[in-house]
């Protein structure tokens, strides 16, 4: 029995870091070619001397002598005040989606729910959970995008905790130093705090309930409760927590349940039954109080989730926005609407020999495209300091997927070379490749849009960190050794 299930689990750890390989391997290539496109050759040179410069200046960072109290005091500090420096620099208006769903929370603060029958609302109806919460923080702090605005630094900020502490927790402290520092310069994470976005605090909430699943899991009794909380208020803000979830059922399989040396695999398995239990309970909670309330006559759940599917197998637009095929489905009932949908997806998959290629470029854009947030948040700014947010995020984006795939390739070999001595705590990266796999499988056949990779953001970051934190520290032995 031991024998099947250790000869199980190396499998699975094989396949996932075989697509872990696959996903940094293909990152890193279409983001260099992208390189290629923005820089000269002398300006690459340059480059590639600056980003030595910046991952030396990190490792010089994360290896101050100080406690970690007081590094965190440096750290958290330093990145609540970028981001706030931000929000007052770049006034952001709120536009297109994001200022239907401020609109509609200004509503809800004031008691008008009849912004609830667009039917942007009827048809979409999980983003109902973000307007009440942008709805809620309206009625205790006042009408202010500024109020939410600092929220969201607020949340970011939060973030660069998570991230330090995931890293810190998988691989050791200088490691998470560097993830947290990262993840408080890094672009996107900075500017996406003036966007009344749902993404900032989804994502400080699914990855809480992360850092709960991979540090408490096993040795708190009751951990599973509050993970199940925080994927399913993650969710209902923004919907991406089934992904979340199935990743944590993978990752309990592969690293609990398949480990002939751990015990209570029973226990193991309630646990995480009660967390799904948790999860939908609080959904469908959530959704009755919006139903009773009169909010809504439907549940919080998409209710056109083919629409997604058709523009993500567009391939004249490569998956992204179509405003082609939304003007043919205009007019039509919900009912005569998932039937053209159902038409048009079925046509999309005739064509098989096409389907790769678009993959293919799907993968080339949603990976290694410029970065979306930088139009939403810096509206009409001047074209100097455009170019420059851009190129920073692209050399940034780029070296995270380098670094990636080498820290991958470190911890493959580390479990195949040294499998029975390896950290159990490393094992604990695998949710983050398993996530990373899911998120870039399920955009290959939906639209696609670059500040949709916002959420996987972190995730990057944090697998990166080990092969930063490896490859300074045998530079440094062997420069020390050096006569």
């Amino acid at each position: 029995m031991n024998q099947t299930l250790t000869f199980l689990q190396i499998f699975c750890v094989l396949v996932i870091f075989i697509f872990g390989l696959f996903y940094f391997g293909s990152g890193a290539y279409f983001n260099i070619i992208k390189l290629g496109n923005m820089f000269s050759g002398s300006e690459l040179l340059g480059m590639l001397l600056l980003v030595l410069l910046a991952l030396g200046l990190l490792y010089i960072f994360s290896s101050l002598p100080i406690q970690k109290r007081y590094f965190l005091v440096l750290l958290l500090p330093t990145a609540f005040i970028i981001r706030l420096f931000w929000i007052i620099y770049a006034p952001t208006e709120p536009t297109s989606d994001f200022l239907m769903l401020y609109n509609a929370a200004v509503s809800a603060a004031s008691g008008d729910l009849s912004f609830a029958d667009n039917t942007y609302f009827t048809k979409w109806v999980y983003q109902l959970g973000f307007v009440m919460y942008e709805a809620f923080a309206i009625a205790i702090f006042g009408n202010e995008t500024f109020i939410l605005k600092i929220l969201n630094a607020l949340y970011s900020t939060g973030m660069v905790w998570i991230v330090y502490e995931c890293a810190r927790h998988i691989f050791n402290e200088k490691a998470g130093r560097l993830a947290g520092a990262t993840y408080t310069l890094y672009v996107p994470a900075i500017i996406m705090t003036s966007v009344l976005t749902n993404q900032v605090l989804a994502t400080l909430l699914f990855y809480a309930g992360v850092l709960l699943l991979i540090k408490r899991f096993e040795k708190s009794r009751y951990s599973w409760i509050y993970i199940g909380l925080l994927f399913a208020f993650g969710h209902i803000i923004r919907p991406v927590g089934s992904l979340v979830l199935l990743a944590s059922g993978f990752f309990l399989l592969v690293v609990y349940l398949l480990n002939h040396k751990k015990s209570g695999k029973l226990l193991v398995s309630l646990k995480f039954a009660g967390m799904i239990a948790v999860y939908f309970l609080t959904l469908t909670a959530s959704s009755q109080a919006l139903m009773i309330s009169g909010v809504s006559d439907h549940p919080l759940e998409n209710r056109d989730p083919k629409w997604k599917f058709v523009l993500g197998l567009n391939q004249e637009t490569t998956g992204q926005y179509s405003k082609k095929d939304s003007l043919a489905l205009r007019g039509l009932s919900l009912e005569e609407r998932q039937a053209k949908e159902d038409e048009m997806i079925q046509e999309r998959l005739s064509d098989k020999s096409a389907l790769l290629p678009l993959f293919r470029d799907k993968f080339g854009i949603m990976w290694s495209n410029k970065d979306a947030s930088i139009l939403w948040s810096y509206q009409g700014g001047d074209k100097e300091t455009k170019d420059l947010l851009y190129k920073s995020e692209k050399i940034m984006f780029t070296t995270f997927f380098f670094l990636g795939f080498i820290s991958l390739i470190l911890l493959s070999w580390s479990y195949l070379s040294k499998r029975d001595e390896v950290d159990f705590q490393r094992f604990h990266s695998l949710w983050f490749i398993l996530f990373l796999i899911g998120y870039a499988l399920i955009h290959l056949v939906i639209e696609i849009q670059t500040r949709y990779r916002f959420v996987s953001i972190p995730s990057i970051i944090i697998l990166q960190s080990y092969s930063h934190y490896l490859l300074f520290k045998r530079w440094r032995k062997k420069k020390s050794l050096s006569p």
